[in-house]
């Protein structure tokens, strides 16, 4: 699949979403522990953690396959 200039690829995404997703799964893990129980802690884990965990997952997982093929 062919990227214009301005458009960043798919690994280039999910780096992005990854970063994302584990500054608010830090955040509400340290919010949780340090400041107030706001969340049931299974909700918490499910909302917040595991996605970012997948999240990490499908990035690395991209970034060994493009690097495997360059």
């Amino acid at each position: 699949m062919t990227m214009s200039s301005g458009e960043p690829s798919e690994t280039e995404a999910w780096r992005t979403t990854a970063a994302v997703m584990l500054a608010v799964s830090t955040a509400v893990f340290l919010i949780q522990r340090f400041v107030a129980m706001l969340l049931d802690p299974v909700f918490e884990v499910c909302i917040f953690h595991l996605p970012a965990m997948v999240s990490v997952v499908i990035y690395l997982r991209r970034r060994v396959v493009s690097r495997s093929r360059a």
